[in-house]
C-alpha cells in the first residue's frame, strides 16, 4: 500500500496516474516468498513458502501474519542447493497443502482482516517485480490457477528505496538495510524474515517522511 509518514499527508496516501489520493486507514501487506527456480535446478520453479504481513498504514506496526509452506508438485524434491539457501527442510514442505489450496486460504484470511471490503485499500510489497510479474502469475498459468486480481497490482520496494535515498540497491534487503543502518532480521532468502525486513524498511522510511506510490503497471 503507498503510505506516508503522519507529517506527510495523515498517515497514509495513494498514488494514481501520477496523483495521490487519500484513503481511509488501511494496512499495506508485504508479499516476499521462497520458490525453487532454475538456477536451483528445479524447472519451471515452484513456490514453497507463501508469508504475508499485513501492516498498519498510519504506525506501520505488524498487525498480522499469514503464513504457510507449499507442497511443490512438479518437482516434489528439494534440491540441497534450496534447503542450503533458505533453511527449508524437506519435512517441511511434505504434506503440505498445494500451491491451489494455499492461495484459498490467502483470499480467507483476505476476507478475514477486511482486505477484500472495496472500502479498505491495500496493495502488496515486494522486494521487486519479480515475485508478482513473473513467478506467480508463471506457476498459476502452468497449472492452470487465476490470478486474484490483489496480486495483480504493488510496489516494489527497491524502486521505493532508490527514489527515497537516491542509489538502486543491487544486493536487495541487504544494502537497504545497511543503507538505513537497519540491523538484518533473520536469515536470508527465509520468505517470512524477508517479509520483517521488508515491513521494518518500509516502516523506517515512512517515518523519514517518504510517500510510497505503486510501482507495478496496470494489467
Amino acid at each position: 500500500m503507498a503510505t506516508a509518514s503522519p507529517a506527510a499527508d495523515g498517515g497514509r496516501g495513494r498514488p494514481w496516474e501520477g496523483g495521490l489520493v487519500s484513503w481511509p486507514p488501511a494496512p499495506p501487506l508485504t508479499l516476499p516468498w521462497t520458490w525453487m527456480g532454475p538456477s536451483w535446478g528445479q524447472h519451471p520453479g515452484e513456490i514453497i513458502e507463501f508469508p504475508i504481513l499485513k501492516l498498519n498504514g498510519r504506525t506501520m506496526e505488524i498487525e498480522s501474519t499469514f503464513h504457510m509452506y507449499v507442497q511443490p508438485v512438479i518437482h516434489p524434491q528439494l534440491t540441497p542447493f534450496c534447503t542450503e539457501l533458505t533453511g527449508i527442510i524437506q519435512a517441511m514442505v511434505d504434506g503440505q497443502p498445494s500451491l491451489q489450496q494455499v492461495l484459498e486460504r490467502v483470499d480467507e484470511w483476505m476476507a478475514k482482516e477486511g482486505l477484500l471490503d472495496p472500502n479498505v485499500k491495500s496493495i502488496f510489497v515486494t522486494c521487486g517485480d519479480w515475485d508478482l510479474k513473473i513467478m506467480l502469475p508463471g506457476q498459476c498459468q502452468y497449472l492452470g490457477l487465476p490470478v486474484a486480481d490483489y496480486f495483480k497490482q504493488w510496489i516494489n520496494l527497491k524502486k521505493a528505496y532508490s527514489f527515497a535515498m537516491g542509489c538502486w540497491p543491487k544486493n536487495g534487503l541487504l544494502d537497504m538495510n545497511k543503507g538505513l543502518s537497519l540491523q538484518h532480521i533473520g536469515r536470508p532468502h527465509s520468505g517470512i524474515d524477508d517479509c520483517k525486513n521488508i515491513a521494518n524498511i518500509m516502516k523506517t522510511l515512512a517515518y523519514r517522511g517518504f510517500i510510497f506510490k505503486q510501482t507495478s503497471k496496470p494489467f
